[in-house]
């Protein structure tokens, strides 16, 4: 079995990224795949790849409908002819779907036309799993859009309880409940590294929707509570630091000056600073799930959509927050909560991205 894999995230945004996409190849290998072609979601959203109105090949209205197929498809065969070869010849096309599917942007129309390419043009079973999906539901075109996307599944994952209802209620779809594939990767290490620090630390990082203006808060909070102890701010990619990072990290170097930059080299250093810490502050999914893993005390902001604060409403953990006040009670009561390790249950439900491969045939 031949498989094209779309948003292979191994060398972009974070560690979290990269032992997510590990984790779906090692799935894949596993469950009898033989080739793995990976395309990226950073090269297929190009305006040039994915123009704005390609999604019209999804259109009601016939005449457009038909035109818009014509001309996009052969467009598409002309800007990306390796990922069409690729597609041609592969049995499935999964597509890792993360944090991306949400309202209508570049990647979303990029990942919403592959599915229309491999299941209409090269009639290709398709799947999209390890995701979370947030329409914006008040969106009338863009619910139809998404509906259209999602009818050509052979097989949905979501990632959340609330990515799933929205799924099978609001999109007519049907879609498994599963999780974030990390745990799955996480469970295979043979060892997470002691701490890279002797004294006790607080851990913190930045987020997708990072707003600067609550470093003042968010810093004073911290020294309110741990001015004791090391604040190291987690960074590092399989490519390096991510390019958004350094203004966070300004920003908060203003009112913390004695902060440690962490740029982890690998996976394992990543988590390891993440396990060994007394507390995580984080906005970022992936890094709430490793605090998850080893049972890390954590404070969560919430992320650009809901995806962070449903895995705490999954688990039974306490509220993401969203200003200072919020922040100040999630501090206070952050002793009280009782922290344990969820590897155990996020790795089986992980696991339900890959039931589609049990039913493979070939």
């Amino acid at each position: 079995m031949h498989i094209t894999l779309i948003n292979d995230t191994e060398h972009e945004c974070h560690w979290g990224c990269y032992g997510t996409s590990s984790a779906i190849k090692q799935e894949l290998y596993a469950g009898g795949v033989k080739s793995i072609y990976s395309f990226t979601c950073h090269d297929g959203s190009k305006l040039e790849n994915s123009p704005r109105k390609c999604l019209l090949v999804y259109s009601k209205n016939p005449v457009i409908k038909m035109l818009s197929r014509w001309y996009f498809v052969h467009l598409f065969k002309k800007q990306l002819p390796d990922l069409c070869k690729n597609i041609e010849k592969s049995d499935y096309v999964v597509i890792n779907g993360e944090g991306t599917i949400n309202s209508i942007h570049v990647a979303t129309r990029f990942i919403f036309f592959v599915v229309f390419l491999a299941k209409h043009v090269y009639r290709k079973k398709v799947c999209i799993i390890n995701h979370s999906c947030y329409p914006k539901e008040s969106k009338e075109k863009q619910i139809s859009y998404y509906k259209s996307a999602y009818s050509m599944c052979d097989f949905i994952a979501a990632r959340e309880q609330r990515s799933q209802q929205i799924l099978n209620h609001k999109l007519n779809a049907t879609a498994a409940l599963s999780f974030d594939s990390l745990p799955i990767v996480v469970k295979a290490l043979p060892r997470i590294p002691e701490s890279f620090y002797d004294d006790k630390y607080i851990c913190v990082s930045g987020a997708v929707n990072y707003n600067t203006d609550n470093s003042s808060y968010l810093a004073e909070e911290i020294l309110k509570r741990y001015g004791d102890y090391k604040i190291i701010y987690l960074v590092g990619s399989a490519s390096g630091m991510n390019a958004d990072e350094p203004v966070v990290i300004q920003s908060l170097k203003q009112y913390l000056p004695e902060m440690i930059v962490h740029d982890a080299k690998s996976l394992e250093e990543w988590l390891s600073v993440i396990k060994h810490a007394e507390l995580l502050i984080s906005g970022r999914y992936h890094y709430s799930i490793a605090a998850m893993c080893f049972g890390t005390p954590m404070i969560c902001f919430s992320s650009n959509t809901p995806k962070t604060d449903e895995i705490n409403k999954m688990f039974g953990l306490p509220n993401c927050v969203s200003n200072k006040d919020q922040l100040s009670s999630a501090l206070d009561s952050i002793q009280s909560f009782k922290w344990t390790p969820l590897l155990e249950e996020m790795y089986a439900l992980a696991k339900e991205n890959y039931k589609f491969l049990d039913t493979n045939g070939e």
